[in-house]
């Protein structure tokens, strides 16, 4: 009986090297496999991230050697679930390391932080666990903050990795936050870092000037991941394909496509709008009728141009049917605007607000669109559809030659006039309605 027992044991000890290592058993570097591996075996109802394979290869290496490493990648595309399945497989690996990991929030850390934790509950990881501070029994673990935050009395011996540093358009367009980031990153996130130990930096860019693009300019290590490659290919098929990426990229424009999903962030100062696209007729049927404004921001005074233009939108195509500006109080500019079709929408902000409830006590109703980012950035939707030939003018008006010159002119750097840019904005995303993306990424991509 000893004997049969013996043997049995012998036979399941010849059968265990040939089964693939369990997460909960794996300890130290020995045990536990490959980032991508490990991450399948982890969480296998999610798909492996095969189009992530660079930002795989640069954290690996980021173990082995000194690294440093900027990755741009666009959004939407699992960069931060790699990035949180990371954290917890470098642990695994190298327990007694100490890690940091950045993003543009103190908040969103602590989010991300917890949705870390549930992966390394599953993968048997034990650690003293706060909501931005990890701990192992081997002396390693990681903490989280946000950009600004506090890392003085923590060294870095692992590895710093920074997962998108920015959190929307109007940070990325200012100069001052832009000012801030950097200084953190060099005065204080650096200098956690220890010889030896690696930074890798995972961004979706924003900005020519942002952090990644300061970085690479110092000559740090750049991998770009483009949402469609050179040959057309868009990088994540199964999840995101090429139709979805169109469609997204008709609704945001070229300037922050080639940012966000590019890779290629562009300065301001060139061309926005190109060559006008005409018409010879207008839909006469199963049209929708509107206008967009911007209206002075003073209430009483004629210091200030308002416009209003107005267009139908039909089978997806919007053609401007009459333009009006002109430098006026409010009391004329509210007896015009009447003669414009409802609905009336105009990009309001808190300034702009006070205008709006002017208007409706002179009789005339306006509908405030969110006023997110500047009129450029505002801008590119528009410029996008009037590139692509989906908004139409008329070959003859009387106000058709300073409309073209002035979007023709518009390059969202100190332009001297951009009210009928802002207008013929806030007109096109009143009436396309976001053409192409469902009601969620409708939500979405408004807030980029």
């Amino acid at each position: 009986m000893l004997d049969s027992l013996t043997t049995v044991e012998r036979n399941l000890k010849r059968l265990e090297r040939w089964l693939p290592p369990s997460p909960r058993r794996s300890r130290g570097r020995g045990g536990v496999p490959g980032l991508m591996e490990w991450m399948a075996r982890v969480s296998p109802e999610l798909d492996p991230p095969r189009h992530l394979a660079p930002i795989v290869d640069a954290i690996e290496r980021a173990t082995r050697e000194e690294a440093r490493v900027v990755i741009s990648a666009p959004p939407q595309h699992g960069k931060s679930t790699l990035v949180l399945h990371a954290l917890v497989w470098l642990l695994l690996r190298h327990p007694s390391k100490r890690n940091a990991y950045v993003t543009y929030a103190a908040q969103v850390a602590q989010d991300q932080m917890y949705r870390a934790r549930l992966i390394a509950e599953r993968a048997g990881l034990e650690a003293q666990a706060t909501l931005d501070r990890w701990r192992t029994r081997e002396g390693g673990g990681v903490v989280a903050t946000g950009i600004g935050g506090p890392l003085t009395g923590y060294a870095v011996d692992g590895l710093l990795i920074v997962d998108d540093y920015v959190k929307n358009r109007v940070e990325a367009e200012s100069p001052t936050y832009r000012e801030r980031a950097w200084e953190w990153f060099t005065s204080v996130a650096l200098t956690r870092v220890h010889p030896g130990a690696s930074v890798v930096v995972v961004a979706t860019r924003w900005h020519p000037d942002d952090l990644a693009g300061r970085l690479i300019a110092k000559g740090w290590e750049h991998i770009t991941l483009p949402a469609i490659d050179e040959e057309g290919r868009p990088l994540w098929p199964e999840k995101r394909p090429q139709e979805w990426l169109e469609a997204v990229r008709r609704e945001i424009g070229e300037y922050d496509w080639a940012a966000l999903y590019m890779g290629e962030p562009r300065p301001r100062g060139g061309a926005v709008f190109g060559p006008p696209h005409y018409y010879d007729e207008l839909p006469s049927g199963g049209y929708r009728e509107a206008t967009g404004v911007d209206l002075a921001y003073t209430k009483r005074t004629s210091s200030d141009y308002s416009v209003a233009i107005s267009g139908r939108f039909h089978e997806g195509r919007l053609y401007i049917t009459r333009v009006w500006r002109a430098q006026v109080r409010a009391e004329e500019a509210a007896r015009v605007l009447v003669s414009f079709p409802e609905p009336r929408y105009w990009h309001a902000g808190g300034t702009e607000q006070g205008v709006v409830d002017l208007m409706r006590a002179l009789g005339v109703r306006i509908n405030a669109l969110p006023a997110r980012g500047d009129k450029f950035t505002r801008a590119q939707r528009a410029a996008s559809a009037w590139n692509e030939g989906r908004i139409l003018v008329p070959r003859e008006a009387s106000w058709l030659s300073p409309f073209l010159a002035e979007l023709e002119s518009f390059t969202g750097l100190d332009d001297p006039h951009d009210d009928q840019v802002d207008a013929l904005a806030a007109l096109w995303q009143g009436l396309s309605a976001r053409i192409g993306l469902t009601p969620e990424e409708q939500r979405q991509y408004a807030a980029v």
